[in-house]
């Protein structure tokens, strides 16, 4: 992982809200291919590290780079053309449409109808859920709302996915199944992914590399192993039973 080229770039990126710093001067990359946990306690400027990425806010100050461009000030569709999506905690499907109308709404960014439709079925299959095609969105599980959004998120042809806690509400089995399906999106066709995770065994078992934010700031960047015992990180989020069974050395 280590030879891959980096894909992503922040250099000293700060936003402030009045006298609240959300980001302090926050400075990490990313490199293709890889599987980048983000973790922090409530408030600790994770999802608007989110936002600042994918342009929903504007830094104060700092840069963004994708692929040795900058996109920091760049209109949100405009740095999701460029390779980079998120997809939301709080899923929003049209209700009233079918899964396969939702997650086609991914691809009208690059392609007509016709051909959205299409790569929208294949991307339906990619996540396991061609079954559900024709259900409406708003008769779906929880389980089967997080892989449509994934399954759209995958239509807009991204190189970097960011995921929002996607796992939130998932019992062990159906976490499992989303573990394997970013792993195997990442091993069979290179994509990036950076996760913000509340659960610990998941992001632990998932990641090779987590950061971790507290008040804005970046106050550890390592593997698993190296994190679960950082005392910084555990004084500010995982406390002294971190349970973390699923770290990696």
């Amino acid at each position: 992982m280590s030879q891959s080229p980096v894909i992503l770039e922040v250099s000293q990126l700060t936003r402030r809200f009045g006298g609240l710093v959300a980001a302090n001067n926050l400075n990490f990359s990313v490199r293709k291919g890889e599987l980048l946990g983000l973790i922090g306690p409530n408030g600790a400027g994770k999802t608007t590290l989110f936002n600042l990425l994918m342009g929903l806010v504007p830094p104060s100050s700092g840069s963004i780079m994708l692929d040795g461009r900058r996109i920091d000030g760049l209109k949100p569709h405009k740095i999701c053309r460029s390779g980079m999506v998120k997809t939301f905690q709080n899923v929003a499907l049209f209700t009233d449409m079918t899964v396969l109308e939702n997650v086609l709404v991914g691809g009208l960014q690059h392609l007509p109808v016709a051909q959205a439709r299409d790569f929208a079925a294949r991307n339906l299959e990619r996540v396991g859920i061609a079954h559900i095609a024709g259900k409406k969105a708003a008769d779906l599980t929880f389980p089967e709302k997080a892989l449509v959004e994934m399954a759209r998120a995958l239509c807009t042809r991204p190189r970097i996915v960011l995921l929002d806690e996607v796992m939130a509400a998932l019992n062990e089995q159906e976490m499992d199944q989303i573990l394997t399906l970013i792993r195997s999106l990442r091993d069979q066709e290179g994509l990036t992914f950076i996760v913000i995770e509340h659960h610990m065994r998941a992001i632990m078992r998932l990641c090779e590399r987590i950061l971790v934010l507290s008040f804005g700031q970046m106050i550890a960047d390592g593997t698993p192993a190296e994190v679960s015992s950082n005392p910084d990180v555990i004084s500010a989020y995982l406390g002294t039973d971190t349970r973390l069974h699923g770290a990696q050395s």
